[in-house]
């Protein structure tokens, strides 16, 4: 079983104009669309399209909260949230007739020790070792370091496989506990060893590696448009996966997190890791293809996978 933690969850609304955005003025929106968000229910969102199944845990507070629930609910995927006071976060998305995104996230709302702590019970009924974890996405404000550093030692103490898709400080001590895979894109990777971002293989590789040696088991660097970069501690050769002809981002926002549900997914079905890096990266190709954050069904992915390359670096 796939369970997903998102620790600021939110409702996305996705508004699209005809025109390109105009600050100061009226911008009229064609078209607007309300679905549960944040990058862990995003990587539901994306193992459900892919034919998985996963329970979303999290945080839910107020009117929002009870329509995020509903929302995940009318689509069939499991959900588990801690119910605290507040109000559940709207992340503001607007799509002009380019394909340009402007977003504005709210930044959340605060989480007590108490409800931290009841979340954790909540986490310790899915500590099974057959289950895969993954966490990824904003914490709520003010939330301590250390309660991270308690969720992730709850979890690696259980035997549980853990993904972990952060950037900066919370990424630097999920590392210090050997998660099995980590997902950042190359301004992450750089930011976090200290490196020039850079979408080329041969330099990415380098960096790569330094995250192995920082702890990660197992690595995949995402570059958008040049595809994705993947090392493992139990594998010989690195791998670097890109589809021809190339595609360039539409609906940019959430392809990340679909790479995200694919890995899981690839893990959860025992995929070897060629196979696995390759269903990664079609899975996010094909879900840049689409608006918003749309989640591409298999039959999307595997037109895409039909054009994968796969190198050795």
């Amino acid at each position: 079983m796939i369970i997903t933690i998102t620790l600021n969850p939110a409702m996305d609304r996705t508004l699209r104009i005809e025109h390109p955005l105009q600050p100061n003025k009226l911008n009229r929106a064609a078209s607007t669309s309300v679905e549960p968000g944040g990058k862990g229910i995003n990587v539901s969102r994306a193992v459900k399209a892919l034919g998985g199944e996963s329970v979303a845990l999290g945080f839910s507070a107020g009117s929002n909260g009870r329509a995020m629930k509903d929302a995940l609910t009318s689509v069939d995927i499991h959900h588990d949230f801690v119910d605290v006071p507040g109000n559940t976060r709207v992340n503001v998305q607007i799509i002009d007739l380019d394909g340009n995104h402007t977003e504005i996230n709210e930044p959340g709302f605060k989480i007590s020790d108490g409800d931290f702590l009841r979340f954790l019970e909540r986490v310790e009924h899915y500590l099974d070792n057959n289950n895969i974890f993954v966490i990824s996405g904003s914490v709520p404000p003010g939330f301590p370091i250390v309660n991270f550093v308690e969720l992730i030692k709850t979890i690696k103490k259980a035997g549980c496989r853990l993904i972990v898709d952060e950037a900066g400080a919370l990424m630097r001590e999920a590392l210090k506990f050997e998660p099995d895979f980590v997902k950042p894109n190359i301004f992450e990777l750089a930011e976090l060893v200290g490196d020039e971002p850079t979408a080329d293989p041969d330099q990415v590789v380098h960096s790569a590696r330094k995250l192995l040696d920082m702890g990660a088991q197992a690595v995949c660097v995402s570059m958008g448009a040049e595809g994705a970069l993947f090392a493992s501690k139990n594998e010989p050769e690195v791998l670097y996966v890109n589809c021809n002809p190339k595609i360039y981002d539409e609906g940019a926002v959430g392809t990340g997190d679909a790479m995200v549900g694919a890995i899981a997914n690839s893990l959860d079905k025992k995929l070897s890791f060629v196979d696995m890096a390759k269903f990664t990266v079609a899975t996010g190709r094909a879900c840049a293809r689409l608006a918003g954050t749309e989640m591409a069904t298999l039959k999307k992915v595997y037109e895409v996978y039909e054009t994968l390359l796969v190198y050795t670096v």
